[in-house]
């Protein structure tokens, strides 16, 4: 950030919008370049990049005119949405809560494990699209070094936490242990494999996979055991499941009341328990109103963690100085590399110099000698002006005032959360 620059996060999350609204403001995969695209093309704007998951959709650009920028990215990412539903950061505010996305901090599950990865393939996406530059670059890469350091040095990634196995805990309260239960998981992509592995430890009866390419749902099958069919034929093996996980990417839903034999389900001696993982929904909300069927969406595993939650904001405590530390650190680096010109210049300058008294002490007999000398002493020189730039750049902001900022989003987000 150069002074001129403003950096402007806009989003919605778990905390401010309901996952049928999040749903609504998905940005796909297959979409995520051409959005990053028509965000540069915003006037003003000269990075962007926006990360997508089922429990947020933020955009982060670099550019003039903050407030004007936020507003264009609210009319081309988040078009109706009131205000209360976003969150609009700028400058370090932005950053505080990227790292604190990145730690975990921010997630539905506190230190659930799936956000790094989501994150590095948000960045993969945009520097095939051309939209990151040297600020957001360096603010993503620190971001993931941020994430990592906050899991190895605190206690906030004990154990191997995400909403999958978090709607797999919810299931061990319907039916206790799973050891007699037919789960189907609906999907073959990463989250529904980690259903799946979670489901395996849990010694679950039989396991199935339903995914829309049934080559998918063969290798899952292969690999974690269990049987394999196409999304079209789920309705088979839905009529003696007992769990459905259903982790699916698509524009319709993928169950509908349609799928299910109601008189089955009338007969059940217990219930059928549907958890969607998916945003936009999979599962029709209707199927709900189905007889012995328990349905479940990311809303219900919210309220879920939020009773359970105590230990995890124990560990949070551990967080607050490796955060400030790590954005006092960005700060730094990117205020030093507002010098880069100044810096190439007084390169320029000290060689330019050195060459000049080199001609009018020795003329045309320079001694090979006095020439290293004379580079020994402009490098010295030139290092010690350096590092004056770079303490100078430490001080732009103290760790101290940092760590005032950090403290004030803290107080500014328990009250937002009703804390």
């Amino acid at each position: 950030m150069d002074g001129r620059s403003t950096l402007t996060l806009v989003g919605l999350s778990h905390r401010t919008a309901a996952v049928a609204l999040r749903e609504r403001y998905v940005v796909r995969t297959e979409d995520l370049g051409a959005c990053l695209t028509s965000l540069c093309a915003i006037p003003g704007v000269g990075e962007a990049y926006v990360i997508s998951t089922c429990n947020r959709t933020e955009v982060l650009v670099l550019g003039e005119h903050g407030r004007e920028v936020a507003a264009a990215v609210r009319a081309q990412v988040f078009r109706n949405l009131e205000e209360r539903q976003l969150y609009v950061y700028t400058d370090l505010q932005a950053l505080i809560h990227f790292f604190r996305v990145a730690a975990g901090l921010d997630s539905l599950v506190v230190g659930e494990s799936e956000i790094l990865g989501q994150i590095k393939r948000a960045h993969e996406v945009a520097q095939a699209a051309r939209t990151l530059g040297p600020t957001l670059q360096a603010l993503v890469q620190q971001s993931l070094h941020v994430g990592k350091r906050v899991r190895s040095e605190t206690g906030v990634g004990s154990g191997t936490l995400s909403v999958a196995r978090v709607g797999i805990e919810m299931a061990t309260r319907v039916f206790g242990a799973l050891s007699h239960t037919r789960a189907l998981v609906l999907g073959a992509g990463e989250t529904g494999l980690l259903v799946a592995r979670h489901l395996r430890d849990q010694r679950v009866l039989e396991l199935g996979f339903a995914n829309r390419t049934l080559a998918r749902a063969e290798t899952a099958a292969h690999e974690l055991g269990g049987r394999a069919w196409s999304l079209e034929q789920a309705a088979e093996p839905l009529r003696s499941a007992d769990l459905v996980v259903s982790c699916v990417e698509a524009d319709e839903f993928a169950l509908a009341p349609q799928l299910f034999d109601a008189r089955v389900l009338r007969r059940r001696d217990r219930p059928l328990l549907v958890v969607d993982l998916s945003i936009p929904r999979s599962v029709d909300p209707a199927v709900a109103r189905l007889p012995n069927v328990l349905l479940y969406d990311l809303d219900d595993l919210a309220r879920v963690v939020r009773r359970n939650q105590s230990g995890r904001e124990l560990a949070v405590e551990g967080t607050a100085e490796i955060l400030v530390a790590e954005l006092h650190k960005f700060l730094a680096s990117r205020a030093y590399a507002s010098f880069a010109p100044a810096i190439a210049a007084m390169r320029e300058r000290f060689e330019q110099v050195r060459e000049r008294v080199l001609d009018d002490v020795t003329g045309a007999r320079s001694d090979p000698r006095d020439v290293e000398l004379a580079h020994e002493l402009t490098k010295r020189l030139l290092d010690a002006a350096l590092h004056h730039l770079k303490e100078g750049a430490r001080q732009t902001r103290s760790e101290e005032l940092v760590d005032r900022e950090y403290q004030r989003f803290l107080d500014e987000l328990s009250i937002q959360d009703g804390g």
